[in-house]
């Protein structure tokens, strides 16, 4: 039997060691999701399931103000702070979007700890979607929680709001 050739053996990719650039940029990343997964942990989650923000003395929010119902966003930071208590069924309650991205915020954390460890991405993470893949399935996955907190605020009574205040 002939002995295989190199050239028929499936070539393994060579594990690329991080740069001090990409090292600091996981530090960043660790940096940013740290930071805002505990500010998440400092904030008290709203029981209505939104306006977990008012709590940082922001106003609320102008769309559910004026129209009863609430905006793509609303529920997100409200999300944030239930997932990091591991209260996910209430996360998801809250903003179905918000619990995705905080736990790609986990996640993104994490892998930012293992560049900083190990030097490297993980083999399995190496995967760079196009900007318009990424921008699409993002958008996408807001309008899906969006449209999930709509159709449960209908079914259940609670859209929309009633004792909506319109400022002049």
């Amino acid at each position: 039997m002939d002995e295989p050739t190199s050239a028929s053996a499936p070539a393994v990719p060579a594990r690329r060691k991080a740069t001090s650039a990409g090292r600091a940029i996981a530090g960043l990343v660790l940096l940013a999701c740290t930071g805002i997964l505990g500010l998440a942990a400092y904030l008290k989650p709203d029981a209505r399931g939104y306006g977990t923000h008012q709590r940082l003395g922001f106003a609320p929010c102008g769309f559910l103000l004026k129209t009863g119902y609430p905006c793509p966003t609303c529920g997100m930071t409200t999300a944030f702070s239930y997932a990091v208590r591991g209260r996910l069924v209430s996360a998801f309650l809250a903003q179905p979007a918000g619990l995705g991205l905080a736990l790609a915020t986990v996640l993104a954390g994490a892998g930012a700890i293992w560049v900083l460890v190990a030097g490297r991405l993980p083999s399995r993470l190496r995967v760079e979607p196009s900007p318009h893949l990424l921008f699409w399935g993002l958008l996408l996955f807001m309008l899906g929680g969006w449209a999930f907190k709509l159709i449960l605020g209908l079914a259940d009574g609670s859209l929309p709001l009633h004792s909506v205040r319109v400022s002049p």
